[in-house]
């Protein structure tokens, strides 16, 4: 019954230099030639994939950035235009409406109120939905 070898036989031509390095390495780690070459190719083989992975990642953490540097960008516009709804809508109430001091310090005391429920409602819905 023929021997089965799990590898696969490969010829290279390497210069005389490179040959002699590799029979130091071999005899310093007591290994055959043919044992340091394949050790020596698969070190090489998974440094490249670890530095296409590395490439990768760096990619995925550049597009993360500019996502993160976007939204925040957003946020500020977005909270910039709510300031200027909130100052409109107050500037209205005060100089159109007949509504006194005290009743729009209510209104506003109510509205902050029911914006704090809204928030506190929300994050209920959204823990409870971390949760499912």
């Amino acid at each position: 019954m023929p021997r089965h070898q799990p590898f696969v036989n490969v010829s290279a031509v390497v210069s005389p230099a490179i040959a002699e390095e590799i029979d130091r390495l071999a005899k310093a780690a007591k290994v055959s030639r043919s044992t340091m070459l394949r050790k020596l190719l698969e070190e090489r083989l998974t440094q490249r994939a670890d530095e296409r992975l590395t490439e990768t990642y760096d990619k995925v953490e550049q597009r993360l950035r500019r996502i993160e540097s976007r939204f925040a960008a957003f946020m500020a516009k977005n909270v910039r235009l709510t300031a200027q709804n909130l100052y409109l809508d107050w500037y209205y109430l005060r100089e159109f409406t007949k509504l006194s001091k005290e009743e729009l310090k209510k209104l506003n005391e109510d509205a902050r109120a029911w914006a704090g429920q809204q928030l506190n409602q929300a994050k209920d819905e959204q823990s409870s939905d971390n949760v499912v």
